[in-house]
């Protein structure tokens, strides 16, 4: 799922240029973004969970294809000195006045694994969290900046943009949810019983839940809507993957579905019309998190149906419905009263869009949004000591990496002396300590600390520009005939890879901008040899970084890496619901992909965001923000 729009600072990485030697005109290093150079970054991400520390929703026009090549000014006679910390290590030092989430504190219990084998019809769904009685006054509205474009769909089985399925998670909803504390509570479900051979789980639907124009909802929808977003011909219309398959893979006959060769899927079962049974392919210990995601949401099949854009007045399953949709303007949502247990209190909820939407943090200063991300370039402002906002600044540690994949697949990649020397030549610990100004932490693994509790730092090769040269000049790259193209999503990768490449390996830079979509379209295709990647946890477990983005046979695989001791590693950790033993297999598998040195964690995101002192009941968690039925208004 893509997630949009980092604010940058202008010049971001071109801090304290000294002139020192010009570089080698032996070899030519195209850098490929996506059009968004230096305004903002743009994220590929795993989340449909609302990040609001960040803006999002930004450049999907799908039905334009355009290339456009910038050649940022090669520094003649000039190199790259970066003020600051020299060292490989770094934290965030920002800290906010309210409660924040802190980096090292568990956001899953046990991550979301027991260590004993659970009691045949137990319900395994977490307790819901219990909340503090709603004391509202006056008008219960929330308005929120959507950004300068409207969703280009709201789909469940076809959202891919972290914004787009904060809005679809209002509207729609599964079986279960992710709570506060990241872990699964009933939802339209209210229990959920595990086999004892830990492979098919009962949901039992709640009592009288219904669609928002009173029609019940059934086991059969539940079983349409998965159905439905596992189907073949979902590919075609979501850019060739089915998203759907990084949630209900597991489940049996998914994968005959989604290859067309299955009308059905075998491992869901209506038992009747209040119960259901889901059966895995083998025991998986995150698949309770996994089914919170968007593709797992229940639309209405007659609706569905009758075709076009049905999603533009929705027959909503979740806490709010569709109540006027102004192109390029807002979409307002209202509480829909059928919502089980407890329809909101909020009657209305309004995103805002168009140009005048994309500065969310000068609405929410003006009093015309509630709440707002916190761009780079504003946090010390807002942090300062005689600002306004201070008081009202949320800090909250992401579980969200930001990473360099390198394409094994793909010359001269293929050698991994290469791909060692990429490693080596480029100061990963700038990013977060010089461009980001210390408001990221640096990545010091591909899983980001904190997610379960724990630390998930690795060996990484240190910063060596010399052995990188060493190393690059065993191999067959220095023929002046050899380019070297990389891509970027636009964020920091084009100034801060052309500068320390040209500085470190002598290598001629340029910077080539795609349309997002094009380059979306290229990375899924896995026709990119180096490109740069943040992804958000789509659910709060290793397994969404680590197996999704290199397990041999995932479509979001981006790079084509394939070891198989890495997918047996994956598969055990999969199926092991000892939280100990789990965490090591992890552990091992982030280290032989680190070895293989197809990727370079870089940075771990902070999340910044200003919330209004009247909207309370507000979770704000590390995956973002989740469900607004909690929230209530006291003005």
């Amino acid at each position: 799922m893509l997630e949009y729009a980092r604010i940058l600072p202008i010049a971001g990485g071109q801090r304290d240029l000294r002139c020192r030697h010009r570089p080698s005109a032996n070899m030519h290093v195209a850098i490929v973004s996506d059009g968004t150079l230096h305004s903002m970054k743009q994220r590929i991400v795993g989340v449909h969970q609302f990040d609001s520390g960040r803006q999002r929703g930004w450049s999907r026009s799908l039905r334009t294809v355009s290339l456009l090549v910038l050649i940022l000014p090669i520094l003649a006679a000039c190199s790259v000195g970066w003020p600051g910390r020299s060292d490989s290590t770094g934290t965030a030092t920002a800290r906010s006045p309210r409660t924040t989430v802190a980096a090292s504190e568990p956001v899953l219990a046990n991550g979301g694994v027991t260590t004993t084998t659970p009691e045949s019809g137990r319900n395994v769904l977490a307790t819901p969290t219990p909340r503090a009685a709603a004391k509202p006054s006056g008008s219960q509205t929330l308005t929120l900046a959507g950004g300068p474009y409207d969703p280009s769909t709201l789909d469940p089985a076809l959202v891919r943009d972290a914004s787009t399925a904060f809005i679809e998670r209002q509207i729609f909803r599964g079986l279960v949810k992710l709570g506060p504390k990241l872990d699964a509570e009933p939802d339209l479900a209210d229990r959920a019983e595990l086999s004892s051979d830990q492979r098919t789980y009962t949901f039992h639907l709640r009592n009288g839940i219904s669609f928002q124009d009173g029609s019940p909802i059934r086991a059969s929808d539940v079983q349409f809507s998965l159905e439905r977003a596992t189907a073949a011909d979902i590919a075609q219309r979501a850019g060739g993957s089915i998203p759907a398959l990084t949630f209900l893979s597991d489940i049996v006959g998914v994968a005959e579905h989604a290859a067309g060769t299955s009308p059905d899927v075998s491992g869901i079962k209506v038992v009747d019309d209040s119960t259901l049974t889901i059966t895995l392919t083998h025991p998986v210990a995150d698949f309770l998190v996994k089914l919170a995601g968007a593709p797992a949401s229940v639309v209405q099949q007659r609706e569905v149906e009758q075709g076009g854009d049905w999603w533009r007045a929705p027959n909503a399953s979740g806490p709010f419905g569709i109540s006027k949709w102004d192109a390029g303007q807002q979409l307002v949502l209202g509480a829909n009263m059928n919502y089980l247990p407890d329809p909101p209190t909020l009657k209305t909820v309004t995103f805002l869009f168009g140009a005048g939407a994309s500065d969310p943090l000068t609405l929410y200063e003006r009093n015309q949004v509630d709440l707002s991300p916190v761009p780079d370039d504003a946090v010390d402002r807002i942090q300062a000591e005689n600002s306004p906002e201070r008081a009202e600044l949320i800090v909250t540690p992401q579980l969200s990496g930001s990473y360099v994949l390198i394409n094994p697949n793909i010359a001269p990649f293929n050698d991994i002396n290469v791909r060692k020397a990429l490693i080596l030549a480029f100061d990963r610990a700038k990013i977060a300590t010089v461009t980001y100004d210390g408001h990221v932490q640096v990545a010091n693994g591909i899983v980001p600390a904190g997610l379960q509790g724990a630390d998930w730092s690795t060996t990484i090769p240190a910063y060596d520009p010399a052995a990188a040269k060493a190393l690059l000049a065993q191999t067959a790259v220095n023929a002046q005939s050899t380019p070297l193209t990389f891509y970027t999503s636009g964020d920091y990768a084009p100034v801060a890879m052309k500068l320390q490449y040209e500085a470190n390996l002598g290598i001629t830079t340029d910077v080539v901008q795609l349309k997002f979509e094009d380059y979306i379209n290229d990375i899924t295709a896995r026709k990119l040899p180096v490109l740069t990647l943040d992804w958000v946890a789509d659910y709060p477990d290793p397994a969404n970084f680590l197996r999704t983005l290199f397990y041999s046979t995932s479509t979001e695989n981006y790079i084509g890496y394939n070891n198989p001791a890495v997918d047996q590693l994956l598969d055990q950790a999969s199926a092991e619901r000892d939280a100990v033993k789990r965490s090591a297999l992890y552990e091992e598998a982030q280290q032989k992909i680190i070895d293989d040195a197809v990727v370079i964690p870089v940075y771990d995101d902070v999340q910044y965001q200003v919330v209004k002192p009247y909207v309370h009941g507000l979770d704000v968690t590390a995956i973002g923000l989740l469900g607004l039925e909690t929230v209530w208004v006291a003005k």
